[in-house]
């Protein structure tokens, strides 16, 4: 039976109402599905941003010397952060060169801790990061300051983060240490930054002024091997009378520093036993000072190339430059 035009009309109408229907159906099912996904997702990058860290058990104040087993402890945390950049169980303890324990001692024989304290405040539950705290021994003082030197002789391969000796050697052979076991804080091919005290300073001050003075010394930069469990070297350069004159009326070096320096070098340094003068005047002959001369430059002007080739494909990585 022929349906009239009416309910042709109205059954068109159902079917595309139903039709409507379902896509709309369709698409709040998708965005639901969607919305869920989102939250999955969400649920599931936070939950990788989950790390096992040890944070401040208490409030920690600058200064202060930590325990680890009773200032730290274990909590879950959402971060983003460098897990290796958090402080752990090695940050307290003297390790090897394959991370096993080091126990060092006192020259009485007594096991000697290793020492750690805090550079700032930080509340309890705070993740503690290893640049928060420092051994003791290590603490920043007042006076010490970063300086930039373009005089030092560097070793072709420095890089950010080493340990240097800053040495002077004579054309006689002798050696001296004027600084001993400095972080490279920043290296270009002829120019590095280190953090020195009012001390430091003076001394280096010192070495660089007789190193102008006199043909064939070099100061230069010796790298450490194992920074990590080697201990620093003893310094054994004698400043001038003046530097040691100007060392005793600075009132900006600590008084324990000065008279560590001064009662070990003192003599040595009054007597003048290392005198560059007398220790030139041992070079038997010209020719052979003009060659220790030559050799020092052409030993300069190589370390100089190969140090300039090295630090053009560390262009752009943190291993070289300095940014403060």
């Amino acid at each position: 039976m022929a349906m009239n035009p009416m309910q042709r009309r109205a059954r068109n109408s159902f079917l595309i109402g139903f039709l409507v229907s379902l896509i709309i159906m369709a698409l709040v099912v998708l965005a639901l599905l969607y919305r869920i996904k989102s939250i999955n997702d969400a649920k599931e990058a936070i939950e990788q941003l989950q790390r096992k860290v040890y944070v401040a058990a208490t409030d920690l104040k600058s200064g202060e010397v930590l325990d680890f087993n009773t200032d730290f402890k274990m909590d879950t945390v959402q971060t983003t952060m460098d897990i290796t950049n958090i402080i752990d169980e090695t940050d307290f303890q003297f390790l090897d060169s394959d991370g096993n324990i080091q126990i060092k001692y006192y020259d009485d024989g007594t096991e000697k801790p290793k020492e750690v304290m805090m550079k700032i405040d930080v509340p309890a539950g705070t993740i503690v990061t290893k640049d928060m705290i420092v051994a003791t021994g290590e603490e920043i003082t007042d006076t010490q300051r970063i300086q930039e030197y373009n005089m030092i002789v560097l070793p072709s391969q420095l890089k950010n983060g080493d340990y240097v000796d800053i040495r002077l050697s004579l054309p006689n052979g002798q050696d001296y240490i004027v600084l001993s076991k400095k972080q490279v804080l920043g290296t270009t091919a002829s120019t590095i930054w280190l953090q020195v005290d009012e001390m430091e300073i003076s001394l280096l001050s010192s070495a660089i002024v007789e190193s102008y003075y006199y043909t064939g010394l070099k100061l230069y930069a010796v790298p450490y091997v194992e920074p990590g469990i080697q201990e620093a070297s003893q310094i054994t350069y004698p400043a001038s009378p003046e530097a040691l004159n100007l060392i005793n009326q600075n009132p900006n070096i600590m008084e324990e520093i000065r008279k560590e320096y001064w009662d070990k070098y003192n003599a040595v340094a009054q007597n003048r036993v290392r005198n560059f003068e007398e220790v030139l005047s041992t070079v038997p002959v010209e020719d052979r000072q003009s060659m220790v001369q030559s050799g020092n430059s052409d030993e300069i002007e190589a370390i100089k190339s190969a140090r300039q080739d090295f630090v053009s494909n560390l262009e752009g990585t943190d291993d070289v430059g300095y940014d403060q």
